[in-house]
């Protein structure tokens, strides 16, 4: 649903909005900015058709966000400046920020995730509508053996699983791209029981992990993250943000365990990091090596030698440095 906007600006707004969308562009993260922005010049009685400097510093001032985040929606700011002065509208473009690297991931030990698996596999259902624990074991074994992102793994239809070949097909990736992930043997093996399984219960039939309240619709991303802290708790896995930033326990570390357990796989196997980049890379749907780099130059809480292994591995072939994000 569009948003209704109510500032000065609200039906240039709304027309960007719809040219986004045309554009097969990421409409959400352009709303969100989009709404700070209106809400702004609303409160602020800005009555003047124009987004001058001025406006667009406070704006900036009062985004209390990380800095990635507040340097995506300085990026949306800019995106409509320019439509505004394609319109005739006088606005000021702001210059794109210099990110900086303050996410800090959580990597579970490897006797951490046993604990996860089995207080996953002996979890319970709460009614008979609920079938969060018949499903969700399997999804967090898809997230961290696949290490897809957790929209990803909820939005899977059993017609993206090539179980002859082993090979999960991601349709709606990260700005809406489509990749291939090959999946271990046993996942397969897996997958092909928890089909029997859902199939005799005549529930799961499209998507992989149906809600047992929405028919024919997938679980929510935030139905998961209620369970999977959870099952947190259950396997006593507790963790206390010692900065700002430290994203903490979620779903989204599964995807950093699985990065750091394929490079430790390929360096046990006797194969080049720079052998296996590009790979490990396509399969978590980066566009670039950049993007990967900074899964692995995270700061591994758990496996600090590895991390230092990580980082002899890739020496000067990424190369630190700061980017614009326009």
């Amino acid at each position: 649903m569009t948003p209704v906007f109510k500032s000065i600006l609200s039906v240039e707004m709304t027309d960007y909005l719809k040219l986004v969308s045309e554009m097969d562009k990421s409409v959400a993260p352009v709303k969100i900015t989009l709404k700070s922005l209106d809400q702004y010049l609303d409160e602020h009685n800005h009555t003047d058709k124009a987004l001058p400097e001025e406006v667009v510093s406070l704006w900036i001032a009062t985004q209390q966000v990380r800095s990635r985040t507040k340097a995506g929606r300085i990026s949306n700011v800019r995106g409509f400046a320019h439509y505004l002065v394609s319109l005739g509208v006088e606005a000021c473009t702001p210059e794109a920020p210099i990110v900086n690297k303050d996410y800090v991931p959580y990597i579970f030990s490897e006797e951490e995730l046993m604990r996860i698996m089995s207080a996953a596999d002996k979890s319970t259902c709460k009614t008979r509508r609920d079938r969060s624990s018949k499903v969700f074991p399997v999804l967090i074994r898809i997230l961290y053996g696949c290490g897809l992102r957790l929209g990803e793994g909820l939005s899977l239809k059993w017609t993206d699983i090539d179980c002859d070949n082993g090979i999960i097909t991601v349709r709606k990736g990260k700005n809406r791209k489509q990749r291939f992930v090959p999946m271990r043997h046993s996942l397969t093996v897996l997958l092909l029981s928890y089909k029997e399984k859902t199939q005799c219960e005549n529930i799961c039939t499209d998507y992989l992990f149906e809600s047992g309240s929405s028919l024919g619709k997938p679980f929510s991303n935030n139905s998961f993250r209620v369970w999977f802290s959870n099952i947190l708790k259950k396997a006593n896995i507790h963790y206390t943000r010692t900065t700002r930033y430290e994203r903490g326990l979620c779903p989204h570390c599964l995807r950093h365990t699985f990065v750091l357990c394929s490079f430790l796989q390929s360096e046990r196997e006797g194969r080049k990091f720079e052998d296996t980049s590009a790979f490990l890379s396509a399969c978590l749907g980066h566009d670039t090596l950049k993007e990967t780099d900074k899964y692995l130059q995270a700061s591994y809480l758990v496996y600090t030698d590895s991390h230092k292994r990580v980082n002899d591995y890739i020496g000067n072939l990424i190369p630190e440095v700061c980017f614009d994000e326009d």
